[in-house]
């Protein structure tokens, strides 16, 4: 209750005793009981005699702070209810502060509204040896006209007493002031006290405590059908309207934004009809979320259904109005409700066309309303005169009606407007300054769309005024900015009140959501699933501020300025949009392409060039600010620029290697040559580039090979044992074998743990370590090939007449699986995994088999002549094969496709644990500490070619035979 007992004053006698208290109820004003102002002049109580005039001290108790004084304060006597006994006469004095304003901290408690008869109250007054206390007390009905009863609820020493008289009677909830305490008894144990209701504070000083009548004009709000009596200056366009419904099924209202289409349909027209002898039924809709959606609804309340309209009630609706038409429907409606005659308004009728086939059936059942001879069913539109030019050259049945019915909504005249102006401030008792009239009326005239500022001006005027004033005045239309900045300065106000980040959430709300991208003025629905959360709160606190409005259109909530008025009229807003003018302008550019892109015009509808840039820059810049479906577009439009970036690089690239390419191969100088295919090598890895580079190096007389030190490849160059060529069997097992004691010679393939034996008969034996698990693989026919992996766990053996078997080993051996080749096999191998078999064969192919599925043959592939060796590269997705004519291949096995080709002589071949090579243990590898390698990747090939070449291209060179400059 701090608030409370910081507005309670105390009046002293002529000798200082307390003699009474009061309450201060506004910023100069407190009441008080007559016979307490009569104690402070130092009167007789129940003195009659007027005090008006007279000047007395009062202060403020609960404002001393420990010893210091409480402080004071001078109030003149400006009401005088004299007093007559304890329970007759008003006993009330008004007193206002003069001299000095209200100290600080003494925040005043305002009068509650009349007729407040019972609940919890609490009374303030003095307490001997302290500043006071409370008491708790019920307040009951009233016992006279101008006296309530309290009952007090302690008998200890805070009871009201005769000085509490004048006390605030507090509610203590909604922190206001009931009425002042008048009567204490004297006898202690009499908990009866009686208080002067609020009803006799108003009676005794009405122009301070009197209510102000609501205002009676709307703002920046359309008038509904309810406002009817407060409507004015329309009659001849009512009447208008009213002679064209009667004589056609569809009547479009086409005026400017702001000209009043919906007040003259919703508070003219439909009262006039309803007043009528003809029994009316109307149903109004706005086309949200959409002109299908929103008639059915209308029509399902109109015929009595519940509100939210269920799901399964407006599908029934949307099927009957399908397959009835509107006259139909409003047919079951007037059958349903026993009207004659059935009104449909359609309001903002612009937001209804959206170009579905949906509605534009609908609009050809509102164009035949008009051609139904004396229809019980009616429509009227109201149209925006931008989207009426529009509409107004419409082919087929609507545009047609639509041009013979439109009724143009003319603005108001000079007479017209002071009835609009004065009228409503008649009904409340007040008037309108004759002058302020007539300025009010010269600038809206001829200003259709300044019929909602001249509302929320006098809206506005009407708050300023103050109780007991009866004009409108020049005064408050100067205070609170005058016709053109009423509403400018009304929504400055509610955003200076917001905090600095609301205040950023609210220009973003206006400027992204709520105002149409092609216009500025016009305003646009934002459904609140397009809002991020703090939008969405900040719309609900604008909306309580009536600068918005939302909705609940079938279940979809959206938000809307309250009118299109806020956005011509707010110069923060036109501030706002010039400094977004640049991204304005973009996003008006962005929109149209997204609704070509919408359209189906295809990759022509897509962002490219300095618009696409731009969108990136805006979406890198403005992240917030741009929409879901903008966010997705604008992707969508990078990835498609980089396919087609992608393609035209492709041939381009294509393009310049053939040039390249047909330049190494016209060059007279061979380093020339050389130099222009490895250009195309950089550019293209196709196998005829590859190849290209490789001719040059020979016709410069160098190799592609290599020598590097042996130890560098060591453990690849093992991968040579574990593999038994047929020319190799055809010579008998070489120096590499083992022997044990008794032993023939063998070759000896896997590693120290798994050693697989074959003897130079063929036979075949496993051996585990050095223990004597031998184990004898049996074949029909003696191996004279055979691979296998590192560790020995996959075995493959093939025999002279042209057997394959593969082998599983671990503790044991497992025979895999059998097949039988179509020739005699030359060498086979296995990949490391040992997911693949390559065996060569003497009809020239080499066949690619899986080892899981039973030797099913995947690739076959060319390899004319006699193949002496091949290996697998190290991910098993790549195979060298070796001829005999110390031809090379190296075949990509994804693709089935040449890698390259070489014919460089190597013997043994095995790929490098990076793939990027081959190499060979050379002619001589028992007396050498180096190999050789091939390189294979595009990228060495082209290290080495430099190397040999010695020098790059110049210009000159560049130019001569490219025809260009050099280009990287």
């Amino acid at each position: 209750m701090e608030a409370s007992g910081a507005a309670v004053v105390r009046f002293r006698g002529p000798s200082g005793g307390i003699v009474g208290h009061g309450v201060l109820v506004d910023d100069e004003h407190v009441v008080t009981c007559a016979h307490v102002v009569n104690a402070a002049l130092g009167r007789q109580l129940r003195s009659t005699d007027d005090a008006r005039g007279q000047v007395v001290r009062l202060e403020f108790p609960l404002l001393a702070q420990l010893t210091a004084l409480a402080p004071e304060r001078r109030a003149k006597v400006d009401a005088w209810e004299a007093p007559g006994t304890a329970f007759d006469g008003l006993d009330v004095a008004g007193l206002t502060l003069v001299g000095e304003s209200r100290p600080i901290g003494a925040i005043p408690v305002p009068l509650a509204p009349e007729g407040h008869t019972e609940g919890d109250v609490l009374l303030f007054g003095p307490v001997e040896g302290r500043p006071g206390g409370w008491v708790s007390a019920q307040l009951r009905p009233l016992v006279k006209q101008y006296r309530q009863q309290i009952d007090q609820r302690s008998q200890g020493a805070h009871v009201a007493q005769p000085r509490y008289s004048g006390t605030p009677v507090l509610d203590p909830k909604a922190g206001r002031v009931l009425g002042i305490l008048v009567a204490a008894a004297a006898a202690r144990d009499d908990a009866d006290v009686y208080a002067i209701p609020v009803s006799g504070l108003v009676a005794a000083w009405p122009a301070a405590f009197a209510p102000l009548p609501t205002s009676p004009y709307k703002g920046l709000e359309a008038f509904g059908q309810d406002d009817a009596h407060l409507f004015f200056g329309r009659d001849a366009m009512t009447n208008e309207l009213a002679a064209a419904v009667d004589d056609c099924g569809l009547v479009p209202v086409v005026g400017a934004s702001g000209a009043g289409k919906s007040s003259v349909v919703q508070a003219g027209l439909i009262p006039r009809l309803a007043a009528g002898r003809t029994d009316w039924h109307f149903v109004v809709v706005r086309p949200r979320p959409n002109l299908v959606t929103a008639l059915a609804a209308g029509f399902a309340r109109a015929a009595g259904g519940a509100d939210p309209v269920p799901v399964s009630e407006l599908e029934a609706w949307q099927t009957r109005i399908a397959s009835l038409g509107l006259a139909g429907a409003g047919d079951l409606v007037l059958a349903s409700t026993g009207a004659d005659r059935l009104l449909l308004v359609i309001d903002q009728f612009e937001e209804a066309v959206d170009g579905t086939s949906a509605t534009d059936k609908l609009l050809d059942q509102l164009a035949q309303l008009a051609e139904r001879e004396r229809s019980t069913t009616l429509a009227v539109l109201t149209l925006r005169e931008d989207a009426f030019g529009r509409l107004f050259v419409r082919p087929g049945p609507f545009g047609e009606v639509l041009r013979r019915t439109a009724v143009a909504l003319r603005g108001m005249t000079a007479p017209e407007l002071s009835e609009a102006i004065l009228q409503p401030a008649r009904l409340r008792g007040l008037t309108v300054h004759d002058r302020l009239v007539h300025q009010l009326a010269s600038l809206v005239e001829g200003r259709p769309g300044a019929l909602p500022l001249l509302e929320f001006t006098l809206d506005r005027m009407w708050a300023t005024l103050q109780r007991g004033q009866a004009i409108l005045s020049f005064e408050a239309y100067a205070e609170i900015g005058e016709l053109h900045g009423a509403l400018a300065e009304y929504a400055d106000g509610v955003l200076a009140a917001l905090a600095a980040e609301e205040r950023s959430l609210v220009r973003r709300l206006f400027l992204n959501h709520l105002i149409t991208p092609d216009q500025p003025d016009a305003r646009r629905v934002a459904k609140r699933t397009e809002l991020r959360p703090a939008e969405w709160a900040i719309a609900v606190r604008l909306a309580n501020e009536r600068l918005l409005t939302t909705r609940g259109d079938e279940g979809e909530e959206t938000v809307e300025v309250v009118h299109e008025a806020l956005l011509r009229a707010w110069g923060t807003l036109a501030s706002w949009l010039k400094e977004e003018e640049p991204f304005r302008n973009w996003r008006r550019m962005l929109a149209y392409a997204m609704r070509r892109h919408a359209a189906g015009e295809g990759p022509a509808a897509v962002l490219t060039g300095p618009l696409l840039a731009d969108s990136e820059r805006w979406l890198e810049e403005r992240p917030s600010d741009i929409t879901v479906d903008e966010r997705r577009y604008i992707n969508a439009s990078r990835q498609h620029q980089d396919r087609e970036e992608r393609r035209y690089r492709t041939l381009f690239e294509d393009s310049l290697v053939r040039t390249l390419t047909q330049a190494a191969q016209r060059a007279d100088d061979a380093t020339t040559a050389l130099l222009l295919a490895v250009e195309a090598l950089e550019r293209s890895s196709e196998p005829a580039v590859d190849a290209l580079v490789r001719s040059c190096l020979r016709q410069l007389g160098a190799s592609e090979q290599e020598e590097v030190p042996k130890t560098k490849y060591e453990h690849d160059l093992r991968r040579t044992t574990h593999r038994i060529r047929l020319r190799e069997w055809a010579a008998g097992p070489p120096g590499r074998w083992t022997t044990r004691p008794g032993a023939t010679r063998h070759w000896a393939l896997g590693d120290e743990d798994t050693r697989v034996l074959i003897d130079e008969r063929g036979a075949v034996q496993v051996n585990w370590g050095t223990s004597d698990g031998d184990a004898a693989v049996p074949l029909a026919r003696p191996t004279v090939i055979a691979a296998c992996t590192d560790t020995a766990t996959t075995l493959c053996l093939g025999t002279e007449e042209g057997q394959l078997h593969l082998y599983q080993i671990t503790d044991s051996v497992e025979k895999m699986w059998q097949i039988s080749l179509p020739y005699a096999a030359t060498c086979v191998a296995v990949d490391g995994q040992g997911s693949k078999v390559a065996v060569s064969c003497d009809d020239g192919i080499t066949r690619v088999l899986s080892a899981q599925a039973g030797g099913e043959e995947a690739l076959a592939l060319p390899s004319p002549g006699f193949v002496e060796d091949l290996d697998f590269g190290p991910d098993g997705l790549a195979l060298a094969v070796q001829t005999a004519g110390a031809r090379i291949t190296v075949w990509d096995l994804t693709a089935g496709q040449r890698r390259c080709d070489t014919d460089t002589p190597m013997g043994h071949i095995v790929f490098s644990a990076d793939g990027e090579y081959l190499v060979s243990e050379g002619p001589r590898p028992e007396s050498s500490d180096n190999a050789v390698r091939l390189p294979l990747h595009a990228g060495r090939l082209s290290a080495l070619a430099r190397r040999v070449a010695g020098r790059d291209l110049t210009d000159d060179e560049w130019q001569h035979h490219v025809g260009v400059r050099p280009l990287t």
